[in-house]
């Protein structure tokens, strides 16, 4: 017969007497996993890349620390000024090298496993506390956010030192932990308002948990924190009315939770695997022991289960602010309630499993998920790297888009002169600014970088005054590109599919001509060679593409382009080149040219990425179409449909890699 197992508060007493619980085998176990999960994190330090993020915490730091308040965070940030005003007093000391500015949120990563370790030894014992910490060491989703200068590393720690403190202020009573919890709410409160929902919940559940006695001391402790949180109030409350982050993340569908699952799994069989069989080995020895660990249970409910569901619920019926990263600090109380079955494995097992465990964690993570070579690429780098070589040579015009203050921030973290590196940025710029830029330089060639929410039709326009693609490099969220206007050896390919009308009788598939839409050729010219085109004055449509999606691409991030020549157009055409993307006889889609053409010889430029659509399109039928509403004279020469192939990494830091880059 199996022996009765402590009651938990006994359990969580005896963990309370000892700072590293524990025999000296699970100690020296821990220490391995915490220098392996140190050497992840910190792999590589110096050249680690800023990400868009961090950037823009470090750009809104001003010289003095009101202002790094009211125009850092209450004005331009939809965090607390937690970690903004630590960034102002951190580099002012240390400066604002990759490095410097990483380490203290690695190092706070690193203790979070520490205090977790804890937390989980207290509540399940030493065989889940050591499995857990070899899975929270090794994971994408810890490594790489302890990696970011950002709220979710800082409050992973805060949030782990309030579970932390308040298991040993249940087990102990001691004023010291009870300090601890006023200081780690208070933190936590501070630094994102997803780390505030968890500490609110953890204070809750602790009010309910400690003994009537302990009560009063609990709540003044409490009491003391949530006053000293009331200068935040306003700022909490100005950020909660502006709804989120609807601009630009979308609300979660229901294939957010399995995406989130498979990505915890990095993406991978074998690992997806390894976490099945410890789940289910873990809910077979709670089922074959009757295990009752207590509340654990409802915690692992109220601190694991319930951010996630509020913020699910919140992202749906309100604005959209779910994401992998808000979840962060909920997310180990979920992993160590699942696997709480396994306090009944035999102990000779604890370490082999949790090593096991570990190295298929940080195969995945290097191998599968190629965190290494994924996350250390930087759009922004090889953008303003690009910037920096185009002025070393006279005959390339240096090209990007991007947000205005990433080449700002580079130059200044470099020591370049801005004056002495010249560029244009088509962030916000129209196709007019574009189209005056291409035809009005000399250079022969081009280099152009280009990060995700790019205005498609620019890459197209791009490479219509300089065809020849020399080459091209894929990033997450960015690309580059160089272009030359004239063959050379490298020309490199990425388009396919195309498909071409004119009114010389020349017809690729897909392509339908109204019967009656009239064509000539221009014969007052002195060569007598114009091209036919077609005569559009009183037709308001006239030629159609139809083609399945599915049929017309081979990934799933791919571009769908389209190109009308123009030969003239009468003054304030309204003529315009229309994509759409149809289900049945339902539009999915739509996009057109913009502007009118202008006067003269033109071309108009539409442009779908597939990246950002439901099912990346797949299942929709494409439409291309000339309109001329008005019916104004125009006349047109082609109209062309192609596929640029896309950029298989562009979400790769959360969704499944596509390999191999064709443009590595």
């Amino acid at each position: 017969m199996a022996t009765e197992q402590p009651h938990w508060r006994k359990n969580l007493e005896d963990a309370a007497t000892h700072r590293i619980p524990g025999d000296s085998v699970l100690r020296w176990a821990l220490l391995a996993l915490l220098l392996l999960a140190a050497v992840l994190r910190l792999w590589d330090l110096p050249h680690i890349p800023y990400t868009h993020d961090e950037i823009s915490t470090l750009v809104r730091v001003y010289p003095t620390l009101g202002e790094t308040v009211t125009k850092g965070v209450i004005e331009r940030d939809t965090h607390p000024p937690g970690v903004q005003v630590f960034e102002w007093a951190w580099t002012k000391v240390f400066g604002t090298s990759e490095a410097a500015v990483k380490l203290p949120f690695i190092l706070m990563s690193l203790l979070a496993l520490f205090f977790l370790y804890r937390f989980t030894f207290a509540w399940c014992g030493g065989n889940v506390a050591l499995i857990s910490t070899a899975l929270l060491a090794t994971l994408q989703y810890t490594v790489m956010y302890g990696q970011i200068a950002r709220p979710y590393a800082a409050g992973f720690f805060t949030t782990a030192l309030l579970a932390d403190q308040l298991t040993r202020y249940l087990g102990s009573g001691s004023r010291r932990s009870l300090v601890g919890i006023g200081v780690a709410a208070l933190l936590s409160a501070y630094t994102h308002h997803f780390a505030l929902m968890m500490a609110v919940f953890m204070v809750i559940t602790g009010f309910f948990l400690i003994p009537s006695t302990k009560r009063k001391e609990y709540v003044i402790a409490c009491g003391i924190a949530a006053l000293l949180y009331l200068p935040n109030v306003p700022i909490f409350l100005k950020q909660l009315g502006e709804k989120g982050l609807a601009e630009w993340l979308a609300p979660p569908t229901a294939a957010w939770v399995p995406d989130y699952l498979w990505w915890i799994a990095h993406c991978s069989l074998y690992f997806a695997a390894a976490w099945g069989l410890l789940i289910l080995g873990s809910a077979l020895l709670r089922i074959r022991r009757r295990d009752n660990i207590g509340p654990l249970w409802a915690v692992t409910i109220v601190w694991g289960l319930l951010p996630l569901a509020i913020g699910y619920a919140y992202s749906v019926w309100r604005a959209p602010v779910l994401q992998y990263s808000v979840v962060l600090f909920s997310f180990p109380y979920l992993l160590i309630g699942v696997l709480a079955g396994l306090r009944h494995m035999r102990p000779s097992w604890t370490i082999p499993v949790a090593y096991m465990v570990a190295a298929i964690s940080v195969f995945t993570l290097i191998n599968v998920r190629k965190h290494y070579e994924v996350f250390y690429r930087s759009k922004y780098e090889a953008g303003v790297k690009g910037i920096l070589e185009a002025s070393k040579n006279p005959d390339r015009l240096a090209i990007v888009e991007m947000p205005e203050e990433i080449p700002a921030f580079y130059f200044k973290q470099w020591g370049i002169d801005s004056a002495s590196v010249p560029f244009v940025n088509l962030r916000t710029r129209s196709a007019h600014f574009v189209d005056s830029v291409l035809s009005a330089t000399t250079a022969a060639e081009v280099f152009y970088c280009a990060t995700a929410g790019a205005v498609p039709e620019n890459l197209v326009r791009i490479q219509q005054a300089f065809p020849f693609m020399m080459e091209r490099h894929e990033m997450v969220e960015g690309q580059t590109f160089k272009f030359s206007g004239m063959p050379n050896s490298a020309k490199l390919n990425d388009l396919s599919h195309a498909s071409v009308v004119t009114p010389e009788a020349l017809k690729g598939e897909g392509w339908n001509v109204d019967a009656d839409l009239p064509s000539s050729r221009d014969t007052t010219g002195k060569s007598g060679l114009a091209p036919k085109t077609w005569d559009l004055a009183g037709h308001e449509f006239g030629a159609v593409f139809e083609h399945s999606v599915f049929d017309l691409t081979s990934g799933e991030n791919d571009i769908l382009e389209a190109r009308m020549d123009v030969m003239s157009a009468a003054p304030g055409s309204e003529l315009k080149l229309v994509m759409e993307l149809m289900e049945g006889e339902r539009s999915t889609f739509y996009r057109t040219s913009g502007d009118g053409p202008a006067l003269g010889r033109s071309t108009l430029f539409t442009a779908i990425p597939l990246s950002d659509l439901p099912e990346h399109g797949l299942g929709a039928r494409l439409k291309v179409y000339l309109w001329n509403p008005g019916g104004k004279a125009a006349r047109v020469t082609s109209i062309g449909v192609h596929v640029r192939e896309g950029n298989p990494w562009l979400y790769g830091l959360f969704q499944p890699l596509k390999e191999p880059l064709l443009f590595p």
